[in-house]
């Protein structure tokens, strides 16, 4: 039977059908990364390798997996897979379509956007310490969202998306990106309106981050933006660490130049060492942190890990995959991405 390794846990639908078409070898552990040397091991004899985005495949590894025929991605770009050494093995790797997390991902989004903005971390803890004493107390005050301009740096889908979320709750819309929409795209997200950078992080109320990143944004977002913030605005990040320079963000929030921020993803992620945010913001109560889980839900991760599955079953059957990221194999010219990470 067909080799399949797992390098961490999967939802079980996706497992039952794997079963169904190989021998299955699943890392199970949630709370650690499998280790290097007994990833190579692992690999060694395998004939389909699932990959996920914590853990890269480069060459070494690739190179390890000697009867190696696929390399199948619950990702969308899946940069941690070295495309040029499956390639030369004539290996395809196939990873998720375009678009496929970003319903979810915008609801994550707004989901931090406000869960800041009404401080509800804080607010849990302000209860489980026993602090809560007056119902219309002014100890602990959040900020609403009615009539507030949520500034969104990257109309892309995920942008639009959370801009609709936006409309339905009053605020007004301006955003940034690199080609302007339509004025018909425009209406439809509520009359939104278009800005230059320097326009959006003076005018904006709540800031949202939301681009691919890519070598024009990485580094976008760093003390000069910043420094153009209200006192009272919220800066949100869901889109990737490197567009943001946390240290001018840690700095801003210290000396109390802005309100506060959601963040999601950090200029250190896994599988780097001492992932997440710098110590200094981990410190300040007015920063709601996530472990990058923008695709965490449960729904959403089946269907992933589901589509994963079905590249490689189309892959056994003879069939060609959907999408193949490096079309080369197959003959092809290079899919053209500018995204980084």
């Amino acid at each position: 039977m067909t080799k399949i390794f797992v390098p961490q846990p999967i939802p079980e639908t996706a497992v039952t059908r794997l079963e169904a078409i190989g021998n299955v070898e699943i890392y199970p552990h949630v709370d650690r990364q499998i280790p290097r040397e007994e990833l190579l091991k692992a690999v060694r004899d395998k004939d389909v390798l699932f990959a996920v985005g914590e853990i890269p495949y480069d060459e070494p590894l690739i190179e390890a997996a000697e009867q190696l025929q696929l390399i199948a991605a619950m990702h969308g770009s899946a940069k941690f897979v070295d495309f040029a050494a499956a390639t030369r093995r004539n290996i395809p790797v196939t990873g998720l379509p375009y678009g496929m997390i970003t319903k979810t991902t915008a609801e994550f989004t707004f989901a931090l956007l406000m869960a800041t903005a009404w401080r509800l971390p804080e607010a849990d803890a302000f209860l489980r310490e026993g602090r809560w004493h007056q119902n219309q107390s002014m100890a602990f005050m959040g900020t609403r969202l009615l009539g507030k301009t949520l500034g969104i740096v990257g109309m892309g889908s995920i942008g639009q998306m959370v801009a609709h979320r936006a409309v339905a709750c009053d605020m007004d819309i301006i955003y940034n990106k690199r080609t302007r929409l339509s004025p018909a795209e425009e209406y439809v997200l509520g009359g939104a309106e278009f800005r230059s950078l320097e326009e959006l992080f003076t005018e904006a109320d709540f800031v949202a981050l939301t681009p691919a990143l890519t070598e024009e944004t990485k580094g976008l977002v760093g003390e000069e933006l910043i420094s153009l913030m209200k006192p009272s605005s919220i800066l949100i990040n869901t889109s990737r660490g490197a567009v943001l320079d946390e240290a001018a963000l840690e700095k801003a929030l210290i000396e109390g130049r802005i309100r506060g921020a959601g963040l999601d993803v950090y200029e250190t992620e896994v599988p780097e060492e001492n992932p997440g945010p710098l110590k200094g913001l981990m410190t300040l109560p007015n920063v709601v942190f996530a472990p990058h889980i923008g695709s965490a839900a449960r729904e959403t991760r089946e269907e992933m890990a589901l589509r994963t599955v079905s590249n490689i079953e189309r892959f056994l059957a003879g069939e060609r995959p959907y999408p193949v990221l490096n079309p080369e194999v197959f003959g092809e010219a290079p899919i053209k991405d500018e995204r980084i990470g």
